[in-house]
Order: structure tokens, then C-alpha cells, then sequence
């Protein structure tokens, strides 16, 4: 069973210093050129000179944000299920401000069965090595899942 599409949008530069403002327009855009129905939307700025934390709920799930101006990062997810193109979404968001590094990642969401083919990757791409996973034999957790 496929459940859907969810795209993660790691942003370094300008995306980071957007405002609220321009933060729920652009993902309010991003949901219609998507054809994704809103449902609710909830911002919140940290202080002057902070990050902004955003969600747009949709019908279809989901599309939030994350900024660390002061790291030069903005995190996007965006989530759909049914007949709305989560890539149109990306494309929206993407084209929202010139980021010096834009990297995406896109995952299909669902339970495997016998007509779904499951991957799993193990790579750590030089991450920190509290994030590293690593197996336990007990229960197949990594470690950032047992914390």
C-alpha cells in the first residue's frame, strides 16, 4: 500500500531568512499549485532575529518549514497522499528564494506488501555520530531511535 509522497527540502541561504509573511504565502502557494486542500495553517517566530516554525495541515497531510537564520538553514517537508503532486509543492518552495545549496529527498511513504518493493539504506554520509544509526540486535532499533 502506497501511502503517498514526502519531499524534504534542505535550503542553505536566503530560504532562512524569510519572513513569516512570505513563509505561509509560499507554502499556501505550494499547496494550491499542488492541488493539495489547507485546512489549517499555524506559524510562530522565536524572537526578533530568530527561527520560524510553520505547518500548513492539509487534507492530504501535511507541508512545514523550519528556518535557523542564524545557521543559513531552512528545512521544508512537504507530504501528500491521493491525487496531489507533492513535486509541483517543491517546485514552489524551491523557486521561493536563491539559496546558495538546495538538496531534496524524496521518499515513498507506505507499508510493503507483495506488490511493493522495499530499500533501506544504511549510509551515514558523514553525519555526527550521535545521529549515526546503529543496529541492536535486541530489537532493530538504531540508536537515535532508542534516545
Amino acid at each position: 500500500m502506497i501511502a503517498g509522497k514526502h519531499i524534504i527540502i534542505e535550503c542553505e541561504g536566503e530560504h532562512a531568512h524569510l519572513s513569516e509573511e512570505k513563509l505561509e504565502s509560499t507554502l499556501s502557494s505550494a499547496a494550491k499549485a499542488a492541488g493539495a486542500t489547507v485546512l489549517s495553517s499555524h506559524f510562530h517566530r522565536f524572537g526578533p532575529q530568530q527561527g520560524i516554525t510553520g505547518v500548513l495541515v492539509l487534507a492530504e497531510s501535511h507541508i512545514t518549514v523550519h528556518t535557523w537564520p542564524e545557521h543559513n538553514y531552512a528545512a521544508f517537508d512537504v507530504f501528500m497522499c491521493g491525487d496531489c503532486d507533492p513535486d509541483k509543492a517543491a517546485e514552489v518552495i524551491i523557486a521561493a528564494a536563491s539559496s546558495t545549496q538546495v538538496t531534496t529527498n524524496s521518499i515513498i511513504r507506505g507499508i510493503a506488501n507483495d506488490k511493493c518493493e522495499t530499500f533501506s539504506s544504511n549510509t551515514n554520509f558523514g553525519l555526527p555520530k550521535y545521529l549515526q544509526a546503529t543496529e541492536n540486535n535486541d530489537n532493530n532499533l538504531s540508536r537515535q531511535e532508542q534516545l
